[in-house]
């Protein structure tokens, strides 16, 4: 006897005619939901996202359907849950429609039949192997929303729902097969190994009820079906569609890179005040938000209690344009903000401060933590700056803190008050002079690398070090380099994050034409964020360098053994834990450089904190943060030191001036000054050279100050 079995078993012929009929009203709503949604999305500005098809098709599939960024190393057990239930259902859909072509399409047409045989037993196998994962998984996704509740994770009506129906979709299936091997005795039921145990335990009852039983639960399973499919276009099961639309059209360029307004002397929109000012890409990048909770994970603002949670602006904005839409938001019930819910709160808000309020705009850090947490790449940081943009420029309205940033900039080419003629008197700490760009192309030479120090680098007291420091090893090297001195000014990365667009393109287009007339090919800083602009944002105003970041050519110099460090170096003893700047790892991918050049130490031993790397923990001072003051919940800077400090180690090792400053803040503020010091690694590496007269090479190393400048340090105000 070849295995197989009799399709439609017990349904008469109305049964499929029936199925049929009503299949096109759940593929209608479905249509029409869908549908509504995109219109929504075209409210938004025009952007390319159809480049590259073949690339973002891939990636799409291998980060969304193959599950690449929703199961991670440290979110396996969600991410395993998630993809029990995905498989499941999505393997009985595939099987729903294998006995449709068997019965609807290969036999009656072609009278050929593969619904037999080995096949057939796979198939069962594979059924119910699905239907358990797909019923497990729901269960689970119950468990951890009842009972687990992570702090990350938030639980509404409409998930219960949803987890719900996939539960009862199962169980019916399940039922369906069972009752009827129960009463056909099916040889072949021990394959079904979920079915055939319900099978024998039913096989005692009449086999009239048994029948009868079946041909109701048959209906009703289909039914169900209808109902939940006709569902999914007005709840969050939505996310199928909009996750893999939002990775399929995501952004290809570098994440550190925010798009500029273009042509802004003609701008009449300046940033995002209403939702039509968002791209279309944008508007689905808030309708794609799956509300897992992922990028409040390391996210500084919600793990430090301040009103900004990254997931909630997003759902705010897409409660918002449901509202707009007239279309239900994914949302049952009525929560606190009401800004999230369809119901209740109406479209007639405005965007600021009615939906989003500028203490979660002012809190964000633009760390990017969000970003990369985010399973279906939605991007949080270009939405939040967008709404600070319009603030800034059309509202004028920002923090106290930053009127004197923006004046400085404008005024003396920085955040602070110093002019620019103070720039390079760091310089004189050195026994080694340090040319300016200006004075080489007057003699007509070229330099290797052009060293651009930065603001911080050049006037705050405490990252003087760091330039000095940098300074000694670039010379001990036989480097050939030269700074701009006066010539050198902000990227405009302050502004730009702030969302003084506008100050922050004049900034930006006034160093490129500074590094353009020197002609100027490879840059290094010491500045992540400096790094960060000079290589993702200059280009897009004619500006492309070689960009290169401190740690990494001090790695290179040290394995190129250019620079010879001493084992013995008392500098470099004892714990040290290393501390990841957002701007050069979450954004930039450089995570292992810094790390390999305190390797080169071997009187250090690193310990790592329990956020590193792309789940590092900001500092506290990205997004303008530094020249804010920090009034809500816990300070960052502080809880950072704490981890840090927890690690053991009485030696943080930084490699940015921004985390300098809010380290050597947060070490004060949590009381640590004698037990514990944090030095940039450059300071290390320099401390720890041997050099050829065997001296350190600097003109009083430590705390003193360059020479003509002020005494007190460009620090944030407090």
């Amino acid at each position: 006897m070849i295995p197989t079995r009799e399709i439609l078993w017990n349904i008469t012929a109305l049964g499929p005619i029936l199925l049929y009929t009503l299949m096109a009203i759940p593929f209608v709503f479905l249509a029409y939901g869908l549908a509504r949604r995109v219109r929504m999305w075209r409210q938004g500005q025009p952007e390319n996202r159809f480049d590259q098809l073949g690339r973002r098709l891939w990636h799409a599939i291998l980060m969304t359907v193959l599950h690449g960024r929703i199961v991670r190393r440290r979110n396996r057990f969600g991410g395993l849950m998630h993809l029990a239930i995905f498989v499941g259902f999505v393997t009985l859909f595939i099987g729903t429609v294998i006995v449709m072509i068997e019965a609807d399409i290969t036999v009656p047409l072609f009278g050929v039949s593969f619904y037999r045989g080995d096949f057939y037993l796979a198939y069962k196998a594979v059924m119910n192997l699905a239907g358990l994962l797909l019923i497990l998984g729901s269960l689970v996704a119950l468990y951890r929303r009842y009972v687990l509740r992570p702090a990350t994770l938030e639980t509404t009506g409409d998930d219960v729902v949803i987890l719900a129906f996939l539960v009862v979709l199962g169980v019916q299936g399940f039922a369906v097969q069972a009752l009827r091997m129960a009463v056909t005795e099916d040889p072949w039921g021990p394959w079904s190994f979920v079915s055939y145990p319900m099978a024998l335990t039913l096989s005692a009852l009449p086999e009239s009820w048994l029948r009868a039983v079946h041909v109701a639960n048959w209906y009703i399973h289909f039914l169900t079906n209808f109902v939940f499919l006709s569902y999914v276009a007005y709840s969050k099961m939505i996310h199928p569609f909009t996750s893999f639309a939002n990775v399929l059209f995501r952004r290809l360029k570098p994440v550190g890179a925010l798009d500029p307004i273009e042509n802004i002397e003609e701008a009449e929109v300046f940033g995002a005040g209403k939702l039509e000012d968002f791209t279309w890409a944008q508007l689905l990048n808030v309708d794609a938000c799956m509300h897992c909770g992922r990028c409040l994970e390391y996210c500084p603002t919600f793990n430090t209690g301040k009103p900004l949670r990254p997931r909630d602006v997003v759902l705010e904005l897409a409660g918002y344009m449901a509202d707009r839409g007239g279309i239900f938001s994914g949302e049952l019930g009525q929560g606190e903000n009401s800004a999230r819910y369809r119901w209740g709160a109406g479209p007639d808000r405005a965007l600021i401060p009615d939906v989003v309020s500028p203490a979660e705009l002012w809190d964000c850090t633009t760390c990017g933590a969000c970003m990369a947490q985010c399973p279906v790449y939605i991007e949080h940081v270009p939405l939040i700056v967008g709404m600070r943009r319009h603030l800034v420029l059309e509202q004028g309205e920002f923090p106290e803190e930053v009127t004197s940033v923006f004046t400085n900039l404008e005024r003396l080419g920085s955040p602070y008050q110093f002019p620019p003629n103070q720039r390079a008197a760091w310089t004189k700490r050195l026994d080694q002079p340090v040319p300016e760009m200006a004075e080489v192309a007057a003699r007509g030479e070229e330099v290797e690398i052009l060293f651009w120090v930065g603001c911080l680098g050049s006037f705050d007291s405490r990252n003087q070090r760091t330039t000095v420091a940098l300074a000694r090893i670039l010379q001990a090297a036989g480097i050939k380099f030269a700074i701009l001195g006066k010539e050198e000014s902000c990227t405009g990365d302050p502004a730009r994050r702030i969302g003084n667009e506008y100050l922050a393109q004049m900034m930006a287009m006034q160093a490129v034409e500074t590094l353009n007339t020197y002609n100027v090919k490879k840059v290094v800083t010491a500045c992540p964020h400096c790094f960060n602009a000079i290589k993702n944002e200059f280009p897009q105003i004619g500006g492309n360098y070689e960009v290169i970041h401190h740690s990494q050519l001090i790695n290179q110099l040290i394995a190129e053994g250019r620079i010879t460090l001493d084992p013995n170096s008392a500098l470099a003893r004892g714990a040290v834990t290393y501390h990841d700047p957002c701007y050069l790892g979450r954004y930039n991918g450089e995570y292992d450089a810094p790390r390999e050049a305190l390797a080169a130490l071997p009187g250090l031993e690193l310990r790592e904190m329990r956020r590193n790397r792309n789940t590092s923990f900001c500092c506290g001072g990205g997004g303008g943060r530094l020249f804010m003051e920090e009034t809500r919940g816990t300070r960052i800077n502080q809880a950072r030191v704490r981890e840090a400090m927890d690690t053991g180690a009485e030696l943080l090792a930084a490699a940015c001036p921004f985390c300098m400053t809010m380290f050597e803040d947060g070490i004060h503020g949590v009381g640590a000054e004698e037990s514990f010091k944090v030095l940039d690694i450059a300071e290390i590496v320099a401390g720890s050279m041997i050099t050829p007269n065997g001296a350190d090479g600097a003109k009083g190393h430590g705390e003193a100050r360059p020479e003509g400048a002020a005494s007190e340090s460009a620090e944030r105000p407090e």
